[in-house]
């Protein structure tokens, strides 16, 4: 039986809960290197789970150097194409000292 009319409409805290998962799935894909717009959209659209493949989904290792390196904050070692701070004198990952260019 039909109570209010209202049997077929989502409720305001379950579309609240699919904009939070969405908001949330943007902020963890984009901290990962990945696109936050349209991780927001997944979010949204799968709500729980569309959070969780934000979760589960590997971080683009390029795309984060490349953010570190265009900051300042990092370069790549010369000998071993390793991230270390731009500050650094000598290569934690291969000892070789590096210049200070």
């Amino acid at each position: 039986m039909m109570q209010d009319g209202h049997q077929g409409t989502p409720s305001v805290e379950i579309v609240l809960i699919w904009i939070v998962c969405g908001m949330i799935s943007a902020v963890v894909a984009g901290n990962k290197g990945r696109s936050g717009c349209a991780w927001l959209v997944v979010g949204m659209v799968l709500g729980p789970l569309g959070l969780i493949w934000a979760l589960v989904t590997p971080s683009d290792h390029a795309d984060l150097e490349e953010q570190a390196i265009g900051s300042g904050e990092y370069s790549k070692c010369p000998y071993c194409a390793e991230l270390v701070r731009a500050e650094a004198v000598k290569c934690r990952y291969c000892g070789s000292e590096l210049s200070e260019s």
